[in-house]
């Protein structure tokens, strides 16, 4: 018999067996005790040092500053970190369900720590070492959370203990729904969006109550590793990874399997990367960034979820953004068609992607809206006679040679264009379902525009843009540079004319006059746009018609320095010398405080000082500034009302005549401008509410083109801003059920009106032709009636011409 089996034989006494079972108390005894003194003093180890969970508290996440406009809604958000907070109950079920199924089936059961994942994921990381890769964590939400607070991401024995110790105090402090809304809120989900509601709006265009099922199983699934997971760099990963979401929900019982697989099939449908809605208040919204920085500092403006309350309207800025554009875009094409465009075929970029023409994506495709009436860069296809075949983003589009004659010289696109050009396209009409487009040609313009809108009676700028493109160029030419004013400078030295003796009906010569130069002793004489002189005539007229040598006389007459005084006094800032010449406008102006002059007239004489931002206040939404209006009387509002009432003249029959079918809507008045060689084109006018000024022109001072004056180049933009401005009007009217409010620039006291001949400025008699109501202060009407040799003084009585515009040759 072996000896093994000996062993096996022998019996256990009663006796032994009583000493064994002590003996093995004994070891348990021992052992739990060894046990709980390890766990103890690890406890006691990771412990020290540990940091307060109430810290969450006191840890501010950045978060992105928002920008308001008038109307209280966010047109813009600032910031690295794209982090919206969202509360727990505005969480959608679909998104809860899949985070939890994917990361914590368990957490509305375990206290922080759920042991049978943990067992779990031990067992995993046995075959795990074994096979060489990545361990796995095993961790709850609320251990994601603790980590993410306050640990290193690397795993390790010791960041465990730890993580468990803070899940738990954590689970003791905060309750569940709370700890999930921080899980919710906290992480980085890829391409700078932190937070569901961030990963929202940067994947779908939505806010995160608005998600579907198959969009939020793909925002659950980037949880487990934003930089693996994005649907950009990895759309099939992501695909896989939003199905494998599908799949755990179906398994916790949160989904159907049928309703499951339905969703499997939808494709990954996320927006662009990197969109924008355009340049849409760039220039605006560059102005808040600078002053915040200034004020409070990067970090602030960045990280410090501030809420800028702005006087942005956006009906104006959008209006003024198309009309200014159409407007750059017009005058481009008077001067024809240029060959400076990009051909794909021969670029650097296009040749080293790879791509065919059919897939290469521009880079000004930012963002995935195409709209009749939209410009955008498009990539010719192909090219016949008569037709060509463009891609817009993921667009075809046809266009046809029907509207490019006129502009391009020829009839025949091939003739302009070839396989690869890059070239701006208006959207003519969109048939989605096919994908397909109509299209016209257009082309970039090489001249820039300002415009500014300010409402008068508070100051508040409405709209501002600064050029053509903010990408193409970020100087802000509304409050960054000075040029020329021109004839939009004579309203100010009229209104000095007006505060001294003179009213609109007064008379003055036109006709060739020398001037000698007080300082130089040189002899200046001014000309008329049209080389033309109509002898005798009114204020008004010359006004209305932008005659300089009736400017330059009544400068002369009241002074330069009185001239240079009234100018100081509407706000103007730059350098202005007392000559003569300043009747023209050879001075150098900046917009914004030109259209703030011009606001005088129809505020009754008071200027309010412009500015955009209404209040600023910090994330917990303390006030931490708010703006005071200043404001100062710079002329009475009965000189004010006598010029807006001869400045509504220029629109209605005067250089600015081609706006007046806007005077069935509202009241309007303005002035045109234009400089020598057509290098500055102008136009400034106003509503009883709005006053907006517009600055056409070169960056380097050349020339616009021939004849490009003001009331060709600068009004159609002012014209087609207040037209957009009474339609939205309009529109809102219509969906309120109302009216618009009837517009009047109020009449002060002290105003009469008399009637006049408006061509000689006398009452009129029976055989005059131009009969006026004309307005005036009290007691300065005029007394004398017109003769037949009034009228012969006048050297163009018997014409209805409409005025010129005039400049300085």
């Amino acid at each position: 018999m072996s000896p093994a089996k000996k062993l096996w034989k022998i019996r256990i006494v009663p006796t032994d067996r009583k000493k064994l079972w002590r003996h093995i108390r004994r070891f348990i005894v021992f052992s739990t005790a060894v046990i709980l003194g390890a766990l103890l003093g690890t406890y006691i180890a990771v412990k020290q040092g540990l940091p307060d969970v109430t810290e969450i508290e006191r840890l501010i996440p950045s978060l992105t500053t928002s920008v308001l406009a008038d109307d209280g809604r966010v047109v813009k958000e600032i910031g690295p970190e794209k982090r919206i907070l969202v509360a727990y109950d505005k969480i959608p079920d679909s998104l809860k369900q899949a985070i939890l199924a994917t990361e914590d089936p368990r957490f509305f059961k375990h206290k922080g720590v759920d042991v049978r994942g943990f067992v779990r994921a031990i067992w995993q990381n046995v075959w795990h070492i074994f096979g060489g890769s990545k361990l796995e964590g095993g961790s709850t939400i609320t251990q994601q959370l603790a980590r993410e607070y306050f640990l290193y991401r690397q795993q390790s024995i010791h960041r465990k203990l730890v993580e468990w110790v803070l899940a738990v105090q954590i689970e003791k402090r905060y309750s569940k729904d709370k700890i999930f809304e921080m899980y919710c809120n906290q992480f980085n989900l890829g391409h700078g969006a932190y937070g569901i509601e961030a990963a929202a709006h940067l994947f779908f265009g939505k806010s995160v109550t608005d998600l579907t099922l198959d969009e939020s199983a793909m925002i659950a699934g980037i949880f487990r590793g934003p930089a693996r997971y994005s649907p950009y760099n990895a759309p099939e990963l992501t695909f896989n990874r939003r199905n494998h979401v599908l799949a755990r929900m179906v398994e916790e019982g949160y989904l159907t399997k049928t309703l499951a697989e339905e969703t499997k099939k939808k494709p990954l449908s996320v927006l662009p990367l990197g969109r924008s809605d355009s340049d849409f208040g760039a220039t605006f919204f560059e102005e808040i960034r600078r002053y915040i920085v200034s004020t409070y500092g990067e970090d602030a403006l960045y990280r410090g979820g501030l809420k800028i309350y702005t006087t942005l309207n956006v009906d104006a800025q959008k209006a003024a953004e198309t009309a200014l554009r159409q407007g750059l875009r017009d005058q481009d094409k008077r001067r024809g068609w240029r060959k400076d465009k990009l051909l794909l075929t021969e670029d650097k970029d296009f040749l080293t992607s790879g791509r065919p023409l059919e897939e290469y994506w521009l880079r000004s495709w930012t963002s995935p809206r195409v709209e009749p009436g939209d410009v955008f860069e498009a990539i010719v296809l192909s090219v016949s006679k008569t037709e060509a075949k463009v891609r817009v983003k993921s667009y075809t589009g046809r266009m046809r040679n029907d509207d490019i004659e006129r502009w391009t010289k020829t009839k025949q696109i091939d003739r302009l264009l070839q396989r690869g050009h890059v070239v701006p396209v208006r959207i003519k009409s969109k048939d989605e379902t096919k994908k397909e487009l109509s299209v016209s040609l257009d082309q970039e313009p090489l001249a820039e525009a300002a415009f500014v809108a300010i409402e008068p009676a508070t100051g508040q700028i409405k709209a501002m843009i600064g050029g053509y493109s903010f990408g193409r160029s970020q100087l802000n030419r509304v409050t960054q540079t000075a040029r020329q004013a021109g004839s939009s400078i004579k309203p100010l030295l009229y209104t000095a004319a007006l505060d001294n003796g003179f009213t609109a009906a007064s008379r003055i010569e036109d006709k060739p006059t020398d001037f000698t130069d007080k300082w130089s002793h040189t002899t200046w004489t001014p000309k008329n746009y049209d080389r033309q002189y109509k002898g005798m005539i009114t204020l008004r007229s010359g006004l209305e018609d932008s005659r300089n040598v009736v400017t330059a006389v009544l400068l002369d007459q009241i002074t330069p320095q009185v001239g240079v005084d009234y100018c100081k006094r509407f706000g103007l800032t730059t350098t202005i010398y007392p000559y003569l010449s300043l009747s023209l406008g050879t001075f150098e102006m900046r917009l914004i405080e030109m259209v703030s002059a011009y606001s005088v007239f129809p505020n009754q004489g008071v200027r309010v000082k412009p500015y955009s931002i209404l209040k600023i206040e910090d994330r917990d939404g303390n006030l931490l500034e708010e703006n005071k209006v200043e404001s100062e009387d710079v002329i009475s509002p009965q000189t004010a009302f006598l010029m807006t009432n001869i400045l509504q003249g220029v629109i209605e029959r005067g250089t600015a005549a081609s706006a007046s079918s806007l005077l069935a809507y509202k009241p309007l008045a303005g002035k045109t401008g234009t400089t020598d060689k057509y290098t500055d084109a102008w136009f400034i006018g106003f509503s009883p509410s709005l006053c907006a000024g517009v600055w056409v022109g070169r960056d380097d001072n050349t020339p616009l083109g021939p004849r490009e004056e003001g009331a060709l180049a600068a009004l159609p933009i002012w014209r087609d801003f207040f037209r957009g401005v009474i339609a939205a009007e309009l529109k809102k009217a219509e969906a309120a059920k109302s009216e618009v409010a009837l517009e009047e620039f109020a009449v002060p006291k002290g105003i009469v009106f008399e009637a006049i001949d408006r061509k000689t400025g006398l009452r009129p008699a029976s055989f005059c032709r131009w009969r006026f109501m004309e307005s005036f202060l009290e007691g300065t009407e005029p007394t004398r009636f017109c003769s037949l040799e009034d009228h012969l003084l006048i050297l163009d009585y018997d014409s209805n011409e409409r005025g010129k515009e005039e400049h300085e040759p």
